[in-house]
């Protein structure tokens, strides 16, 4: 259990990497440390159900990035024409 589970949710939102490499997991982090931090009375009913609308809005921007990121060919089969082995990743920007 948390000592303090807003400061941890706090944390938690801004990690962009733990949220694009396992946006349901986070999540789920995210909206059992917003509870805890209710539970504990360190937020009122409004500010708990703004975290979980941010929780959920989180996971959303995580998924749409991921999408992106297959979509431009970050995630390609790691096939490579360089005799270094290294991949060269084309995008639009």
């Amino acid at each position: 259990m948390s000592d303090d589970p807003l400061a941890d949710w706090r944390a938690a939102i801004k990690s962009r990497d733990d949220l694009i490499t396992d946006p349901e997991g986070h999540r789920a982090k995210l909206v059992g440390l917003a509870m805890l931090a209710g539970r504990m009375h360190q937020v009122g009913e409004e500010e708990l159900n703004e975290m979980l609308e941010l929780s959920d809005a989180a996971r959303l921007w995580a998924l749409v990035e991921w999408e992106e990121a297959e979509r431009i060919g970050l995630f390609s089969s790691g096939a490579t024409d360089r005799a270094d082995g290294l991949q060269v990743i084309k995008g639009r920007g």
